[in-house]
This record gives C-alpha cells, sequence and structure tokens, in this order.
C-alpha cells in the first residue's frame, strides 16, 4: 500500500475512533470510572465531565504507529507506541488514584529512559543551530541524561497548561502540522491519525463534552517529545534545535516561570494554583477569545519559522516577548493587583 493510501487510512481511523469516544464519552467515563468532579475552588466546571479524550488520542496514535511501522519497519516507531501506550496508563491510574508527584516522575523516567535508551534515534546526542556552522555533541550518558530532562520537562510542561479547554489539544494540532512539515513520508500515517483525532476530540472539548484527562497529557508529551526528536534526527532533516525548543515554548515558558515562583514563595514546585498563563486569560478576557491568543503566540512563530527556514532562534525570542506581554497585561489590574 502507498504511503498516501496508508495516510488517508490512518486518518479515517484516527475520524472514526474520535467520534466514537466523543459521542459514548459519559457511559465511557463512568464506566472506566473516569469522570473530574467541580469542586469550586481550581475546578470550575459545571457538572461531571469524563476524561476519555486520551483513549482516541492513544489508539489513533498506536495504530498511526503501526501502520507506519507496516511500511518501514522501523523499530523506533513500535518503540514509541509502546511508549505512548506507557505513559497513557500511568496518566489513566493517575486520574483514578491521584499518585503522588515524586511517583509518577520515577515511573515516567523509567518508561521514558527505557525507550530513550534502547532507540538510538530518540536520544539528543548532538545539536544544530540554525546559524551556526559548529554543532554541540553530548553523546553518552550526558547526551542520555539531557534528552530525559527535555522529555520530562515538556511532561510537566503539558500537564499545567491543561487546564482549559482547548489548550493542548489544539497546541497538539500544532505542533502535528510543524512536524509534519518536517518529517519524512514514512511518519505521514502516524501524524494523519493523531491530527483527525485531535481535531474532533478538540471539538469535544470545547463543548466541554469531554476532558483529555492526565492519560491524554502525558501520552501527548511522551509522543510529541520522542516524535520531534525522531524528525529532527532523521536523514536529511532540515530541523534545527532553535525549531524544537520553539515548537514547545509557549507552555515550557509558563512552567519555568511556575516552578521560580513557587520555590520563590517557599512552596513546592508541584503545588497547584490558578497561577497559569490560561487562568490569567480567563479571568481577564474570557474563553475562548483567551484560548485564541494563546493559540496564536504558540503557533505564529512556528508557522513563521516553516515559512523561512533558519530563523527558529529569532522566533524564539519573539515568542518569549509575546509570551512576556500577554502575561503582563494579564496578570495586573489597572490597579495594579494580581489577577484572581
Amino acid at each position: 500500500m502507498s504511503i498516501i493510501a496508508l495516510s488517508i487510512a490512518a486518518a479515517v481511523f484516527g475520524l472514526l475512533i474520535a467520534g466514537l469516544v466523543g459521542m459514548n464519552a459519559m457511559a465511557i467515563g463512568r464506566g472506566l470510572g473516569l469522570l473530574d468532579h467541580p469542586d469550586g475552588g481550581r475546578k470550575l466546571h459545571a457538572r461531571p465531565t469524563p476524561l476519555v479524550g486520551g483513549i482516541a488520542v492513544a489508539g489513533a496514535a498506536v495504530v498511526g504507529a503501526l501502520l507506519a511501522f507496516s511500511n518501514i519497519a522501523d523499530p523506533h516507531l513500535v518503540w514509541l507506541a509502546l511508549a505512548v501506550a506507557a505513559m497513557f496508563i500511568i496518566g489513566v491510574i493517575d486520574d483514578r488514584r491521584h499518585l503522588a508527584p515524586l511517583l509518577r516522575l520515577g515511573v515516567a523516567l523509567l518508561v521514558l529512559g527505557s525507550v530513550v535508551a534502547v532507540a538510538p534515534d530518540f536520544q539528543l546526542g548532538v545539536l544544530r543551530f540554525s546559524g551556526a556552522s559548529e554543532r554541540l555533541v553530548l553523546g553518552g550518558y550526558f547526551g542520555l541524561a539531557f534528552t530525559l530532562l527535555c522529555l520530562v520537562g515538556l511532561l510537566n510542561a503539558v500537564n499545567m497548561a491543561d487546564g482549559k479547554n482547548g489548550i493542548v489539544t489544539g497546541l497538539g494540532i500544532v505542533w502535528t502540522i510543524v512536524l509534519a512539515a518536517h518529517a519524512a513520508p514514512p511518519l505521514w500515517p502516524l501524524l494523519a491519525a493523531v491530527f483527525t483525532a485531535l481535531l474532533v476530540i478538540w471539538g469535544f472539548n470545547m463543548r466541554s463534552k469531554l476532558f483529555l484527562g492526565d492519560g491524554g497529557s502525558y501520552l501527548l508529551s511522551a509522543l510529541f517529545g520522542l516524535l520531534a526528536i525522531l524528525v529532527y534526527n532523521g536523514a536529511g532533516s532540515n530541523m534545527f534545535a532553535d525549531d524544537v525548543a520553539l515548537l514547545f515554548a509557549i507552555p515550557v515558558f509558563d512552567t519555568i516561570r511556575l516552578m521560580v515562583a513557587r520555590i520563590a514563595g517557599g512552596r513546592s514546585p508541584f503545588h497547584a494554583d490558578r497561577d497559569h498563563l490560561h487562568h490569567h486569560l480567563f479571568a481577564r478576557i474570557g474563553w475562548p477569545l483567551g484560548l485564541w491568543i494563546y493559540m496564536a503566540i504558540a503557533a505564529l512563530p512556528n508557522f513563521a519559522a516553516l515559512v523561512w527556514p533558519g530563523t527558529g532562534f529569532g522566533w524564539l525570542a519573539i515568542s518569549f516577548i509575546a509570551y512576556a506581554v500577554v502575561m503582563a497585561m494579564t496578570r495586573f489590574s489597572a490597579e495594579g493587583r494580581p489577577a484572581e
């Protein structure tokens, strides 16, 4: 079967599984004990909402990876499918049992470390930057440690960003488009399946019919983190390290700010609060207008970097400035009081 036919089949599967999950979300959520109940504090949604969006995306990603594997027999795709499935299961257990942060971190490190150790194209051994003639060679245990730091950092960033409807699913759609522009054709079935699944789940999520849950955010962080490295390491890849950083810039900027602020305030960096960018956008601007602003500062620099290759560093700087400006405008009221 041609790569185009495989991609179409994968896209149809992603569409179907996401549609089935979305239309039966409440029944699935009740059956699996995956319901998120409002608490009047951080959780302000109107009614119990099923945490089942991740089921559709996990199914689409695993099947898409295996369809791609059927074409090129690259074992990295099998390891990617296993990592996505394992991280999804960890997230579902967390949704049901509320695992301690350190336990969650330890299990995630075990899963991601195993995959990175046995599949070399998932490891950042060399960093190539746009506009630089020299490459930074990491290699060995340092390369493995740096890769795990990046993947765990992305896991935290995606999990923290998943606080308002449409953010993480929207980011996933943007990430899929950017990676598809850089990826070799054999990866298209995987990207096609994930893209259609995310698009459908985004629609249900925007109508508050379902949430991704930790299962969804964990699998998406593993999927896109590993996939970005795989594309970056691909033969003849025109993706630079600054392009990869730009891809995840906005949620990572927000996570770094939050963790620094929490530690400076004498709190745990994992302490839950309502100081995220999306909370301030919601409080000052409302939703979904706040979502469109979030998506604009996340997506437009990435799309610009596709139009003008080799400009990733510049757009990364612009992303940081845009984040800082939006954060400053939404963080404080006209009297200078912090947003609630």
